[in-house]
C-alpha cells in the first residue's frame, strides 16, 4: 500500500512536468489573441474524437466567427472508441497532440480565437467529479494546450472556470465558462430496468437520477461566489457555458438535472444579481437543440451544440419538454449571431450548422426579452 502511494505521488510529480514540456510551443504560439472590438458572431461546439477526421473546422472558418468556444469533450482522454480506461499524463498529452495535428484544426487556430472549458472525457473520467485523482494533472495539460499563461488564475482556482467581457458599452458580450467537473459530487446511478427507463423516454445504459441531497455539489462554493461576482458586472448579452445541459433535466444523462438544487440555485442567482441578457450554452448530447424555461427572472434559453465529429441517433428521442428548436442530428457547431443595429432592439440568432455551413435550424431571440419587464436595458435609454 505504501509503495503504491509512493508510485502515485511520483507519477503525479512527474506528470506536472510532462505536460508543460509537451506543449511549450502551444503556450507561446499558435493561438489567436482574444477579440478587442465589437462581437457579432460567436461559434461553439463540443465532442470531437481526436482520431476522427474533423472537416467541420473548415465550415467554422467559412463563417468567420469572432470567437470559438470549445465546450468539452475537446478530446476523448479516457476512451478511444472501444473500452474506457484510466488515462495518464502521457496519454492525455498524446491525445491533445493528435488534435493539434489535424490539418483543419491547425488552420482554424490560425484564424479564430478560442476559449475552452471541459466535460467528462477531456477531464479524463467518464463519470468524473471531485474524486478524480488525476484532475490537477489534467488541468495543467488542458491549460497548457489552450495557451493559458503560467500566471493565469485558472491555474490556482478550484477548477478551470473563466470569464471575459468583449465589446464597447451598449454592445458588451460577457462569456462565462463554468467547470461542472472539479467539485461535482458523485452521481447516483439509475437502477431502473431498461423497460422502465424507456417508458419514461430515457434511453441508453449510463443513466443517472437526481441527487436530492441539498449538500450535493456541482460548482462548489468558491465557483459560486466567483459566478455571482461575474454576473454583477455590466453586460448587454451574457453567454453562460456549461459542458452539460442546464435546462433539459429529463434525459437521465450527465446534466444539471442530476443536481436539482444547483440548477435552481443558478436560476435564482441570475435573478438575485439582476443579470440580464442571459443565454445558456451547452454540449455533451451528440445533437443540437434549443430549450427554453421560464424558471428564471426572464426566459432562459439553453442552446446545445454537440457532435463536432459524431452524433447519436438515439439521444434526440429522449424526453425534453423544454425544446423549442431541433433536434438537429448531424455533425454540427452552434453559431450565436448578434444583430446589434436591429430595430427596435438587438436580435440574437441561434443557429446549428453542419459541415457544409448549412443551418439545421435557426431560432431568433429578441435581446430585450431577456430582461425583467421593469427597468430599461442600456440600448433603450
Amino acid at each position: 500500500m505504501v509503495n503504491a502511494q509512493r508510485r502515485l505521488l511520483l507519477s503525479s510529480a512527474l506528470s506536472l512536468l510532462l505536460p508543460r514540456m509537451a506543449f511549450s510551443n502551444e503556450r507561446n504560439q499558435g493561438w489567436q489573441p482574444l477579440p478587442s472590438g465589437k462581437i457579432t458572431k460567436i461559434a461553439f461546439g463540443s465532442c470531437a474524437k481526436q482520431w476522427e477526421p474533423q472537416p467541420i473546422w473548415s465550415a467554422v472558418a467559412d463563417i468567420g466567427p469572432d470567437l470559438f468556444l470549445f465546450l468539452g469533450d475537446n478530446i476523448y482522454g479516457d476512451w478511444h472508441g472501444e473500452k474506457s480506461f484510466v488515462p495518464t499524463a502521457e496519454s492525455l498529452s498524446a491525445d491533445y497532440r493528435q488534435l493539434a495535428q489535424k490539418p483543419e484544426f491547425i488552420a482554424i487556430r490560425k484564424q479564430v480565437p478560442f476559449m475552452a472549458t471541459w466535460d467528462n472525457h477531456d477531464y479524463g473520467s467518464h463519470d468524473g467529479g471531485a474524486g478524480f485523482e488525476l484532475k490537477e494533472v489534467s488541468r495543467e495539460i488542458f491549460l497548457d494546450f489552450f495557451g493559458e499563461p503560467s500566471s493565469s488564475p485558472r491555474r490556482r482556482r478550484d477548477g478551470i472556470y473563466d470569464a471575459r467581457i468583449f465589446g464597447p458599452e451598449g454592445q458588451r458580450v460577457q462569456v462565462i465558462l463554468l467547470d461542472n467537473r472539479w467539485n461535482r459530487s458523485a452521481l447516483i446511478p439509475d437502477t431502473r430496468s431498461k423497460a422502465e427507463r424507456e417508458a419514461l423516454g430515457i434511453f441508453g445504459s449510463m443513466g443517472h437520477i437526481p441527487n436530492e441531497d441539498p449538500a450535493a455539489a456541482l460548482l462548489g462554493e468558491e465557483q459560486w461566489l466567483w459566478l455571482e461576482q461575474q454576473l454583477r458586472k455590466p453586460a448587454e448579452l451574457r453567454l453562460i457555458a456549461s459542458g452539460t445541459q442546464i435546462v433539459p433535466d429529463q434525459k437521465g444523462m450527465q446534466e444539471w438535472g442530476n443536481s436539482p438544487f444547483e440548477r435552481k440555485r443558478l436560476f435564482e442567482l441570475i435573478e438575485q444579481t439582476g443579470a440580464q441578457g442571459v443565454i445558456l450554452l451547452s454540449g455533451n448530447v451528440h445533437f443540437a437543440e434549443v430549450s427554453k424555461t421560464d424558471e428564471g427572472p426572464h426566459p432562459l434559453y439553453d442552446f446545445t451544440s454537440s457532435g463536432l465529429t459524431h452524433v447519436n441517433e438515439t439521444y434526440p428521442n429522449m424526453e425534453n419538454r423544454y425544446r423549442v428548436a431541433g433536434p438537429f442530428v448531424e455533425q454540427n457547431f452552434g453559431l450565436i449571431e448578434i444583430k446589434w443595429e436591429a430595430t427596435p432592439g438587438p436580435v440574437v440568432h441561434l443557429k446549428a450548422l453542419n459541415v457544409d455551413s448549412a443551418a439545421g435550424f435557426s431560432y431568433q431571440v429578441e435581446l430585450g426579452d431577456l430582461s425583467k419587464l421593469t427597468g430599461q436595458t442600456s440600448w433603450q435609454k
